[in-house]
């Protein structure tokens, strides 16, 4: 092995962490998605969805969007998020960033 090698690793104190704050987010994703009836029950779109409904997703959309870039700017903050290993995370992170923040836009413009 190369010395560098140990320290392009994340201490596993921390990677248990990081896995138990996305696994309770995780927990948080399925809620929301099971109240969210964007389906009727023949698995259409409605034609009128309720509005107040929409505007009640957007807003939960909001909450997760707001923790997943909390939980990416705490990773980023890390020192670890300078080896090759923290940064392969933070891009990920980075990532699911962005795809939460475009959730309650979608939501609210379908309100409109």
């Amino acid at each position: 092995m190369k010395p560098d090698f140990q320290r392009d690793l994340i201490p596993s104190d921390e990677v248990l962490q990081l896995i138990g704050a996305l696994n309770a987010m995780k927990d948080e994703l399925l809620n929301a998605a099971q109240q969210w009836d964007l389906l009727d029950e023949n698995g259409h779109v409605p034609a009128t969805p309720s509005y107040t409904a929409l505007l009640q997703h957007a807003t939960d959309a909001q909450d997760i969007s707001r923790d997943v870039l909390r939980l990416t700017a705490d990773f980023a903050r890390s020192p670890h998020h300078t080896t090759r290993a923290g940064s392969t995370v933070l891009k990920h992170l980075g990532t699911a960033a962005t795809l939460s923040s475009h959730a309650a836009p979608h939501f609210t413009e379908s309100a409109e």
